[in-house]
């Protein structure tokens, strides 16, 4: 059985911990990686394609209903609220490969981003403009948390960079390593935007 939300949050582990070490041990070149940050809630951390930063976290299952319905075995949503400012020369989409959660989640990219306040799904993001994001996991009934407004969820901000494509003549963003951590805080209104029929 899957260890609880609720434990994988006080324990703060973290997916993104092997990716930190084969950084810190020279895995992606000579040069020592730049230091980890430690990221107050809501300040933006330089991931590369953009500037992101998580404000507060919840879990409900009154949003995107009829999405959660859809997904077998998935009871509620796991909904991150964050900032995100692209900083590449085109649109771009979510790096949502630039957040870890606690890896005992088993938890990956997020199943949908949303834009607020227009509430598209998957948006484009534009360069330089600061969007509100929520960012929705789903979550089977094992790793619900219990009601605690107290706890903080434990992420990792993953750096990405440029690199070649193995496949053509494009570069591709690539995790390097670790560039912040960050706990942020509770706050269940998080998604109220998403209550009605959305």
């Amino acid at each position: 059985m899957r260890t609880s939300l609720r434990w994988a949050i006080a324990t703060g582990t973290m997916a993104a911990a092997g990716v930190g070490a084969i950084a810190a041990a020279g895995g992606f070149g000579a040069a020592a990686p730049p230091p980890v940050q430690t990221a107050a809630a809501g300040e933006p951390v330089d991931v590369g394609p953009a500037d992101l930063a998580v404000r507060a976290w919840t879990v409900r299952d009154d949003v995107a209903t009829r999405a959660l319905e859809g997904i077998d075995g998935a009871q509620a949503w796991l909904v991150l609220a964050a900032e995100v400012t692209a900083a590449t020369e085109l649109t771009t989409r979510f790096p949502a490969e630039a957040l870890a959660l606690p890896a005992d989640l088993g938890l990956d990219e997020p199943e949908q981003v949303v834009l607020l306040p227009d509430l598209l799904s998957g948006p484009d993001l534009q360069p330089g403009l600061p969007s509100q994001v929520l960012l929705l996991w789903p979550l089977p009934a094992d790793e619900l948390p219990a009601d605690d407004t107290s706890d903080e969820l434990s992420l990792d901000y993953i750096r990405l960079r440029l690199d070649d494509s193995t496949i053509d003549a494009s570069q591709v963003w690539r995790a390097d390593g670790v560039a912040a951590t960050a706990a942020v805080p509770r706050d269940d209104a998080v998604g109220d935007e998403l209550v009605e029929d959305w």
